[in-house]
């Protein structure tokens, strides 16, 4: 049986549309809005101790809704919201260093992407630079710096979330047009095979969910709310067994339905679901508040 959600210290600054980022022992949360000011601010805690968050280097300026991702133990930023349009800047973060550098452009503005590093090299999926979603995927190589096109998703995808495990991209939820367009779907990457493969669905339509590898498992956290009910966030978390390749709905909910929620593993078997925006009392705001789960 899993522990309920416990509270752990909250960011400096509420947002949402923010990303986060693991990087050694090291957790980044980036950017984001508190929905009326564009954060460029960047905090950081270490994945054990004291869980206490302090600021580092922002980012050059503000941005939201952007893709974030590790390759090389650098911290790569693509794309985004900058103001109110899409851009195709990148932007490199060196932990050791605690300084941001330019990195090559994407070849198209986007925003509501998602990104992950696998076996030294950047992956940006999905997103949009209009009103369609986009099922291209680029692969950027540090050593190359340059970025090239692979295989695309099976479904256009924008507000979901791609996570690496140790030999595979997995593509989860999201968009694939309008607000009614909320996805179950899960799909697959192989990089060996330059190929997209369904798996199975999970029990919930997920838009902007909380997202975790836990060893051998996927732990996915909240949504957005369905087009027919604007309000309410979902406080559901469920759990792909990858060996298994099934499902599970945890009966364990969050304090409040909560959704742009990112999460990332915290201590062994341990996942944070980190700021976002919440509904408690039937309001909607934009929240600091970081909770952590045992998953058994």
């Amino acid at each position: 049986m899993n522990d309920s959600w416990k509270y752990r210290p909250p960011l400096l600054s509420p947002r949402f549309g923010h990303e986060v980022a693991r990087a050694g022992d090291d957790i980044f949360v980036i950017g984001g809005t508190d929905g009326s000011t564009g954060h460029s601010s960047v905090e950081t805690r270490k994945v054990t101790g004291r869980g206490e968050w302090r600021h580092v280097s922002p980012l050059p300026a503000p941005r939201r809704d952007h893709a974030v991702g590790v390759a090389r133990g650098r911290v790569y930023v693509a794309g985004g919201t900058v103001g109110d349009r899409p851009t195709d800047a990148v932007d490199r973060y060196d932990p050791q260093l605690d300084e941001w550098s330019p990195a090559p452009p994407l070849p198209v503005p986007l925003a509501g992407a998602s990104a992950a590093g696998l076996g030294d090299l950047l992956y940006v999926a999905g997103g949009s630079a209009g009103d369609s979603a986009s099922d291209a995927v680029l692969v950027f190589d540090p050593e190359e710096k340059r970025w090239d096109p692979v295989a695309p998703m099976r479904t256009p995808r924008t507000r979901f979330r791609l996570l690496a495990t140790e030999t595979h991209l997995y593509a989860i939820g999201g968009l694939a047009g309008g607000p009614q367009d909320m996805l179950d779907s899960v799909e697959r990457y192989s990089a060996e095979t330059d190929t997209w493969e369904a798996v199975a669905p999970m029990h919930k339509r997920r838009v902007l969910p909380g997202v975790a590898l836990l060893g051998d498992r996927i732990v996915v956290v909240g949504s957005e709310p369905a087009a027919e009910d604007p309000i309410a966030r979902d406080r559901t978390t469920e759990v792909l067994d990858l060996g298994t390749g099934a499902w599970h709905l945890l009966a364990t909910l969050l304090p409040h339905g909560r959704s742009s929620v990112v999460c990332t593993a915290g201590a062994p078997h341990r996942v944070l679901a980190i700021g976002g925006r919440a509904n408690p009392y039937g309001q909607r705001i934009t929240v600091p508040g970081v909770l952590s789960l045992k998953v058994l």
